[in-house]
């Protein structure tokens, strides 16, 4: 259960969506490759939903791609919500290396990358995909569409690298930072946010409602689970 003091503003949950078959075989999906939810992922959608019973969500808005969207019905069923489908929730485009396998050469391709990303040149993509610049464009987006909407407490179910560059521009970070907080499959993070300044984090990546045998193993290219 989630028990976070309110205080003015909109309190955002940010979801990232449970372990789909792609995480499982360990290929970089993007929003090109749409896999549904692991027997693992379904488990941790539920584990989550158990969580958030108890909390004041009043709207839930997910990416269209299936391992958001059954992970989103999953937390709403208990609330009596619809989901609402925002297709600029979708996940990154890695382009061309969509679908290829994380091995030893593509983890170095997009460690280069990465290491672009943290000097700074959140202009460059993978080829024929998008940039960070690029999707923190819909990132913001997305933002302002919860700001008309005006929800006092959105759930917003969405992807790996995608969350990552919503979060920056949610806390007012330049991109360059966006691998400074993690999300597992499964995870919950908490912003309170007033619609102007940049938001306030309450809860970060947080899994501690995923027993072991249901966390998704971690390890070199847990970056990429996306």
């Amino acid at each position: 259960m989630i028990r976070i003091r309110r205080i003015a503003g909109m309190k955002i949950f940010l979801v990232r969506h449970g372990e789909s078959e792609g995480n499982l075989g360990g290929t970089l999906q993007g929003c090109r490759l749409d896999t549904p939810l692991t027997r693992r992922g379904r488990r941790q959608a539920e584990a989550l939903a158990v969580r958030l019973a108890e909390a004041e969500f009043d709207d839930v808005v997910a990416s269209p791609m299936a391992r958001a969207r059954e992970t989103a019905e999953i937390c709403a069923a208990p609330h009596g919500l619809a989901v609402r489908l925002d297709l600029e929730l979708v996940e990154f485009d890695w382009g061309v290396w969509t679908g290829l396998p994380l091995d030893d050469e593509m983890d170095r391709s997009v460690a280069e990358l990465r290491a672009k990303w943290r000097s700074g040149d959140v202009d460059a993509g993978p080829p024929r995909g998008e940039s960070p610049l690029e999707a923190g464009a819909r990132a913001a987006r997305v933002l302002n569409r919860l700001k008309a909407v005006r929800p006092a407490a959105p759930l917003v179910v969405a992807h790996g690298r995608f969350n990552r560059i919503l979060m920056a521009t949610l806390l007012g970070r330049d991109l360059a930072r966006m691998d400074e907080v993690r999300q597992r499959n499964g995870s919950i993070s908490v912003f309170e946010w007033d619609g102007e300044k940049a938001a306030t984090p309450l809860l970060l990546d947080d899994v501690s409602h995923l027993g072991g045998d249901v966390s998704t193993p971690t390890g070199k290219v847990d970056w990429a689970r996306a």
